[in-house]
C-alpha cells in the first residue's frame, strides 16, 4: 500500500523531472554532438591539407585537369596538367571545405535540436524510472 502511494506521488515528479531537464539536456548535448562533428570534419580537412601535401595537390590537380579537359582533345592532357602544375605551385587552403562544412553543420543544427527534444526527456525518464524501481524494490 505504501510503496503505490509513493509511486503514485513519484511518477509525475519523474514525469516533469524528465521534461524539465531533458528538454535542456537534449537540446544540450545535441549541440555538443554537431559542434565536435564540426570540430573533427574541419581538422581532419586542414590535416589532410598538412601532412599529406602531395596527395591533397595531386587530387587538388587532378580535379581542376578533368574541369579543364571537357572541352579539349585528350592528345592535351600533358600540356594542360603541365600548364596546371606552373599555375598552382601548392594547393589552397581549403576554405571552401571548412565553409561547407560549416553550412552542412548549421543545416543540422535545427533537425539536432527537435530530436534532442524529443529524445532526452524519454532517455531521463526511461533512467530515472528504472532507478525508482529498484530504490521501490528494496524494503522500507
Amino acid at each position: 500500500m505504501l510503496k503505490g502511494l509513493l509511486t503514485a506521488i513519484c511518477f509525475p515528479l519523474i514525469l516533469l523531472w524528465s521534461l524539465c531537464y531533458g528538454v535542456i539536456g537534449g537540446i544540450f548535448f545535441k549541440m555538443l554532438a554537431v559542434y565536435e562533428n564540426w570540430v573533427d570534419m574541419n581538422h581532419l580537412q586542414v590535416t589532410q591539407w598538412k601532412r599529406y601535401p602531395l596527395r591533397s595537390y595531386n587530387k587538388f590537380t587532378a580535379a581542376i585537369l578533368t574541369h579543364r579537359m571537357k572541352s579539349k582533345p585528350i592528345e592535351l592532357v600533358e600540356l594542360t596538367n603541365s600548364q596546371i602544375q606552373t599555375e598552382f605551385k601548392r594547393e589552397p587552403f581549403p576554405v571552401l571545405l571548412i565553409l561547407a562544412n560549416t553550412l552542412i553543420a548549421l543545416l543540422l543544427l535545427p533537425f539536432a535540436i527537435l530530436t534532442g527534444i524529443v529524445q532526452g526527456p524519454i532517455f531521463v525518464f526511461r533512467k530515472s524510472w528504472r532507478s525508482w524501481q529498484q530504490l521501490a524494490h528494496l524494503k522500507f
